[in-house]
């Protein structure tokens, strides 16, 4: 999907409702993530607080489903269109949407800060150049609503389900969920646009279930090795760490105050007491994790937590910006930012890469201009006029 059209679904996009199956765990599902000595810990004994926030990214993956078959038909409306007028897709949205969109005054955008004042704690100067944004980013919303309901108006759509459901199998994948003009939009064609957004769940998913598994075994260790010594697991890690504790001295709190200040609010006598807490803290976490090593060397652990396999992408990289070997059979793709400081900052790399590697390695180069960059966009399209013009 390129830039123009996801904006153009941005734009339109309406937040759906919260339901439905997620279809975003690993498969197969691991249902005991551990054993420890012999007992086992399941999924559905981790904390409450992980399962929540596991639900509440899951969901973000129903809704976001819900709502891809919408964007999927304005993107084929929006494509269609485009062509039978002869213009690109980012020409289209521009004539129609960012086109017809007056740009918000200052007193309008004063009149939105006064009307919200006691829930913005920044005064007007400062955020005037969002609320600018913001108010634009409205109407655009607006017109695209208007546009996305004109098209649909004289398209022929024909939607057979009223949610898209995730595939139980691969079989599934081919579902029609719906026809535009003829063409069809399946099951396979929604997942494959959530591929990332399914990986960046689950990758997130892992950190949380890793997190309070690992504090869940340390836990049992403690309780077990307390066990053994015929003590509480309080007093063992009194005896383990607390006794240990080092004292935080007035030198070590001043180096770190003085390494730190750029960072730091307040004189040194102002901060002193907080800083002895931070570093003190620090070594009891430094202490804790030796002693939870310590338990684990001596326990038999087996962990059945995987981290998620990282999704595969086909990139279509024909007519595109290219150096090196256009034959070879590995191709590097980067994604760039014309008004990127980062992307700037790595293109002596890239350079060196080519240099190194070009005899053996294909190097392409795609647009992928930012939304916070104002200028990146029209950057990217005179780059592609260039291209196009053979100047690149």
């Amino acid at each position: 999907m390129t830039f123009y059209l996801l904006l153009f679904n941005l734009l339109f996009l309406v937040a759906p409702q919260f339901g439905g199956a997620c279809g975003c765990e690993d498969k197969p599902q691991v249902n005991v993530l551990a054993v420890v000595n012999g007992v086992k810990i399941t999924k559905q004994e981790l904390g409450s607080d992980a399962q929540n926030r596991i639900s509440e990214l899951q969901n973000e993956v129903v809704k976001a489903r819900e709502a891809e078959l919408d964007l999927q038909i304005n993107s084929i409306l929006l494509e269609a269109e485009a062509k039978r007028r002869g213009l690109t897709s980012a020409q289209l949205v521009q004539l129609e949407v960012i086109g017809r969109v007056a740009e918000p005054t200052e007193a309008e955008a004063e009149e939105f800060y006064k009307q919200r004042k006691d829930r913005i704690p920044d005064d007007f100067k400062t955020v005037k150049a969002q609320i600018i944004l913001l108010l634009k980013s409205e109407r655009e919303r607006f017109e695209a609503l208007k546009f996305a309901a004109a098209l649909r108006n004289t398209a022929n759509i024909t939607v057979t389900t009223s949610t898209a459901t995730p595939p139980v199998n691969e079989m599934e994948l081919n579902r029609i969920f719906a026809r535009v003009n003829s063409r069809a939009i399946t099951s396979r064609d929604i997942e494959e646009s959530l591929k990332p957004l399914i990986y960046a769940v689950q990758d997130q998913v892992y950190s949380l279930r890793k997190q309070d598994l690992d504090t869940r075994i340390n836990d049992m260790l403690l309780e077990q090795e307390a066990k053994k010594q015929n003590t509480t697991a309080a007093a063992l890690l009194s005896k383990a760490i607390r006794a240990k504790l080092p004292i935080i001295t007035d030198q070590q709190a001043k180096v770190f105050y003085d390494a730190n200040k750029a960072r730091i609010t307040g004189d040194f006598d102002k901060v002193k007491l907080q800083i002895v807490g931070y570093l003190t803290q620090l070594e009891e976490q430094k202490l804790n994790q030796a002693f939870a090593t310590e338990l684990r060397a001596n326990a038999a652990v087996q962990i059945y937590l995987t981290p998620p396999d990282p999704p595969v992408f086909k990139i279509a990289t024909d007519e595109q910006p290219m150096r090196g070997n256009a034959n070879a059979k590995v191709t590097v793709v980067e994604f760039s930012d014309f008004e990127c400081p980062s992307c700037a900052m790595e293109q002596s790399v890239f350079d060196r890469l080519v240099t190194e590697f070009g005899a053996q390695v294909k190097f392409v180069v795609r647009d992928f201009p930012l939304d916070q960059h104002k200028d990146a966009v029209k950057a990217a399209e005179a780059a592609e006029a260039a291209r196009a013009q053979g100047k690149y």
